[in-house]
């Protein structure tokens, strides 16, 4: 036990050393930066390194890369074919106004066919793209689809509600020739008027191979009112429809 002289050195460098001690803290935290969002540290209740809380979402910092589920090709008439793709946006919180899209035809030679494209995305979003008529003379033997660029941006989009009430395919008889058309009524549950609504059809066999696709404008869809919207395909589809895919989507980014 320490005898009563080093315990009175002790107090004695105790008294000194705290108000310096307090000092020292004062004067380091006066010139310490102020915690940002750009600091290279977690703090300010970030959910990650200048990420997260009041900063903006640690995703924009590591985006995930768009899912591919499919990209297939189909036949519309002699040296045209129409070509779509099915995506999803992994990504929680973000979107985008700007996505630049690349379609490419391949037979057993090479490249025969592209087409690049823009289309937005949501949040959350899973989504088709289409190309309608590429024009080769070369048949091909598979698609591809890429992203050739995309700028994220974290933004809460208002809720758009489009219903699709009805969905029917028919082939029908048009001056002794059979095509095929697909007939669909939309209900806007949306409490403003869309001016512009791209309404997107993809119809597939049981096996999911693509058989026909086709996309058309609805302009100034009123709220709580319906559309019938109609496609119609030159000649009749070749093989069972099994599933009529009807897409409504609206552009909010686009001013």
């Amino acid at each position: 036990m320490p005898s009563w002289r080093v315990r009175r050195q002790l107090i004695i460098l105790l008294i000194f050393a705290t108000p310096l001690a307090v000092v020292t803290f004062w004067a380091f935290s006066k010139f310490l930066p102020e915690a940002s969002c750009t600091d290279n540290r977690k703090n300010q209740e970030e959910l990650g390194v200048d990420c997260g809380g009041p900063c903006g979402p640690c995703e924009l910092k590591d985006p995930k890369p768009v899912a591919l589920y499919w990209t297939r090709v189909v036949p519309v008439r002699e040296n045209s074919y129409d070509i779509a793709v099915e995506i999803e946006n992994v990504n929680e919180v973000l979107s985008s106004a700007d996505v630049e899209y690349e379609f490419t035809l391949r037979d057993n030679l090479g490249p025969i066919a592209t087409r690049r494209g823009k289309t937005f995305l949501f949040a959350q979003e899973r989504m088709h793209i289409i190309e309608s008529n590429l024009v080769t003379t070369r048949k091909p033997t598979n698609a591809e689809f890429k992203i050739r660029d995309i700028k994220w941006e974290f933004r809460k989009e208002p809720k758009l509600n489009i219903v699709v009430l009805s969905r029917e395919y028919k082939v029908t008889d048009f001056n002794g020739k059979k095509k095929s058309t697909v007939e669909a009524v939309l209900l806007s549950r949306t409490p403003a008027t869309l001016k512009v609504v791209e309404v997107s059809a993809i119809l597939l066999d049981q096996q999911e191979n693509l058989l026909g696709t086709s996309k058309i404008i609805v302009e100034n869809f009123l709220p709580e009112s319906r559309q019938t919207v109609k496609f119609l395909w030159p000649e009749e589809l070749k093989g069972s429809v099994n599933s009529v895919i009807i897409e409504p989507r609206v552009n909010i980014f686009s001013k």
